[in-house]
């Protein structure tokens, strides 16, 4: 476990740890991603923090258990916030994909981990029981509806929580992995180095094109952003590019560098 500290916390506690918050981090599927988040968490400007951020082959330690993070108003003081790889609006497939199963393992085994540290309970608590100050796992979603200080819906009504739950049990129990560890690298293998043309959209000039330009199309789609795959670097490429950089907090002027290439893999 790799640490890249956030400044955004409160030092110490003032109430017992009781609850572990799962969350998602908006995010595409990268092999990186977790790394970005924490990242993005380390920026002051930020205003937000996690205990934890977990993608596909990495956990990075942001905040320690002993701080306070600030993730889930209502459920700071008393919870443990882990940041998931993945979107609230992910549908059953998309849960169940090799990307998801193998970050819902390592997170299951972080969870277990905080489980058996802080005595929590390997269960998910109703709304009724995170009110009545119960022990147990909860989503970001919960919180909300339970002291409404933010309107956020993650990890979205698609998340496998009775899977997860028994992983979580699982490795509470001593269990091995059920999924072998995924090779920790930045890069798939079917993902070329940048190939050393910028890709850039400009109106009224003809449409840049080539194996390069389908190469970026195909990594986007292929991270569940919607694009068309035609070759052609036009309006609708540049946007959705725009909405990938934001997700790994580059610099969103739709330009694939360098920089936005190896982020995507």
């Amino acid at each position: 476990m790799q640490t890249i500290t956030s400044p955004n916390k409160h030092e110490g506690r003032v109430a017992a740890i009781r609850a572990i918050v799962v969350h998602t981090m908006e995010t595409g599927e990268s092999s990186n991603v977790a790394e970005n988040v924490a990242h993005y968490f380390a920026k002051r400007s930020t205003k937000a923090s996690a205990h934890l951020c977990v993608d596909n082959n990495s956990v990075v330690r942001c905040v320690s258990d002993s701080d306070t993070a600030w993730a889930a108003p209502g459920c700071n003081s008393d919870g443990l916030q882990i940041e998931l790889a993945g979107r609230a609006g992910q549908n059953e497939a998309q849960w169940a994909d090799t990307y998801s199963r193998d970050l819902l393992e390592l997170a299951a085994r972080q969870v277990a981990a905080w489980c058996k540290k802080h005595n929590i309970p390997a269960r998910r608590l109703t709304r009724a029981q995170l009110r009545a100050g119960q022990r147990g796992i909860v989503g970001h979603a919960d919180v909300s509806a339970v002291y409404k200080r933010s309107d956020h819906w993650d990890p979205g009504p698609k998340f496998p929580w009775d899977d997860f739950i028994r992983k979580v049990r699982h490795y509470l129990d001593g269990g091995s992995p059920t999924r072998p560890p995924k090779p920790t690298t930045n890069k798939p293998t079917d993902w070329p180095d940048f190939p050393g043309r910028h890709l850039t959209y400009r109106p009224g000039q003809p449409l840049m094109s080539g194996a390069d330009v389908t190469a970026w199309q195909n990594r986007l789609k292929a991270m569940k952003y919607t694009i068309t795959v035609d070759g052609r670097y036009g309006p609708m490429s540049a946007a959705t590019t725009k909405v990938f950089q934001r997700a790994e907090s580059l610099d969103p002027d739709g330009i694939v560098g360098s920089r936005t290439w190896r982020a995507a893999g």
